[in-house]
């Protein structure tokens, strides 16, 4: 049937998320050489790059000097880095080319290296100094979901060992609020997508991780050609052009009634189609929102949201979300 495995995966993930939760060794371990490094160094690609943008908005809140980098970008420009370091590498498959060379090179450098991935056995986690292997398990679907609910909650237990900042204890009954957010109802915000021709999604901090998140995941299962940016970066050039496109706004920040204004009140006046996702309580004035559950302390909710907003947009248009067209489950490239 298509869409199968990624209708599973989707739903899979929230036990995955439980799985995490209740067994915090795999982060003990890996807490210790991130507590005492200067700098924090997230690699990744497509959606492993998005979860690092989580992570280091999670570890700066921590007080760590956490930075995130396109793996490839971090390969070829070689940027500084050295024996008082961490880089992270993320990749479901653990065999992701681009990622498995730059955390050689920042190995080659002195810095500590850790993995992240799904894979126990791969190259990234066998080559790396520490590595946590996520409980995910075999994922059929090309559209990349419960890997990345296992990364992402990762990421908070690291963020709460490292900072005391209490999100083991806001994750300990996530899994029920994932799944009410998989069963509630999308298709006004699917109807908005399903003509659409271009989108932007917006977001700041480690919402704009899911914002880069949303826009991978509506392009590989809704064939659509969306730009995420940091929100208010709308603003500097793309407001020009937004006419008729639609725009989703993951406005988890709380920034405030003026910049909620601000940046409604320019997109309407724009041309643009909006859809906010956003804290239970509140409340927007845009073509389409989505109130989350109000114990929705982390992104887990937002991301399982986006999952299921992907995969009922492809359904919807008749693609397959199990197998977008040029599109492999991992990425390894001979050469480099």
């Amino acid at each position: 049937m298509v869409g199968e495995h990624a209708h599973r995966e989707i739903r899979d993930g929230c036990d995955v998320i439980e799985t995490v939760v209740s067994n915090t060794d795999p982060i003990e371990r890996v807490a210790e050489p991130l507590l005492s490094a200067d700098r924090v160094t997230f690699l990744g690609c497509g959606s492993s790059y998005w979860s690092g943008v989580v992570g280091r908005a999670l570890l700066r809140n921590a007080g760590v000097d956490a930075h995130v980098e396109y793996a490839p970008e971090f390969l070829y420009e070689s940027p500084p880095i050295g024996e008082t370091d961490v880089a992270v590498g993320l990749s479901q498959s653990g065999e992701t080319t681009e990622t498995i060379r730059a955390l050689e090179t920042a190995a080659d450098n002195g810095a500590t290296t850790v993995a992240i991935t799904n894979t126990d056995g791969s190259t990234l986690a066998e080559m790396a100094h520490h590595t946590i292997v996520t409980p995910a398990g075999d994922e059929r679907a090309v559209m990349a979901t419960k890997s990345v609910d296992a990364v992402v909650t990762t990421l908070y237990l690291l963020a709460d060992r490292i900072g005391g900042s209490g999100w083991q204890t806001a994750l300990a009954g996530a899994t029920d609020r994932v799944e009410a957010v998989i069963e509630s109802d999308v298709s006004e915000v699917v109807s908005v997508l399903t003509d659409a021709e271009c989108a932007y999604t917006l977001g700041t901090g480690g919402a704009y991780g899911l914002a880069g998140e949303a826009a991978t995941k509506l392009g590989e299962a809704m064939l659509l050609h969306t730009t995420a940016l940091p929100t208010l970066e709308i603003n500097h050039g793309p407001i020009a052009n937004v006419a008729g496109d639609v725009v989703i706004w993951y406005a988890l920040d709380n920034a405030g009634a003026p910049v909620s204004d601000h940046v409604l009140d320019g997109l309407r006046d724009a041309g643009a189609r909006t859809v906010v996702v956003h804290p239970h309580g509140t409340s927007y004035d845009a073509t389409a929102t989505i109130e989350l559950p109000a114990s929705a302390e982390t992104l887990l909710p937002a991301l399982k949201l986006t999952q299921r907003v992907a995969y009922a947009g492809a359904m919807e248009l008749g693609y397959d979300p199990d197998s977008p067209p040029q599109l492999s489950k991992h990425v390894e490239i001979e050469g480099i």
